[in-house]
């Protein structure tokens, strides 16, 4: 089977010109929890999960000493969120992203997931998305399989 016959058409797309702001704006509506950044020309050029809204939020020096969250001001989480509203989505994407095909196998994109300890792919055809493999839509793919009569 082809990651097309179980691929979302609807992918969560952002462009490189937006801002935090917008990004956290439109989570409201999104399916998945990750936003696929795209160009001007519609090419994907990076990834937004979860983790690197949150990680914008938190600073950096807690990745070597966490016993310095005692001392952070209360208040540090809320004044991040608005220090930021105008940060640029290139500025905290993840700009080196997997990718599979429309056409590739099935089983390439779930080896991708695990390997890579990921639960999202874009699904690209002439470096445009045109879908989004998650978990969920394997685990779906492997339910219908199952219930085959």
């Amino acid at each position: 089977m082809k990651v097309k016959d179980i691929m979302d058409p609807s992918p969560n797309i952002i462009r490189t010109s937006d801002i935090f702001e917008h990004l956290i704006r439109r989570l409201d509506e999104i399916k998945y929890h990750s936003v696929f950044v795209v160009d001007k020309e519609d090419k994907l050029v990076g990834i937004i999960t979860e983790g690197d809204i949150i990680k914008v939020l938190i600073p950096k020096y807690l990745s070597i000493d966490e016993f310095l969250i005692s001392a952070m001001d209360e208040n540090y989480f809320e004044k991040k969120c608005i220090e930021n509203r105008t940060l640029t989505i290139t500025e905290f994407m993840t700009k080196t992203i997997l990718s599979v095909h429309e056409d590739d196998t099935v089983i390439k994109a779930a080896a991708l997931m695990v390997v890579n300890k990921i639960h999202t792919l874009p699904v690209v055809k002439d470096s445009k998305v045109v879908g989004i493999v998650h978990l969920i839509n394997l685990i779906k793919h492997i339910m219908n399989i199952l219930t085959k009569d």
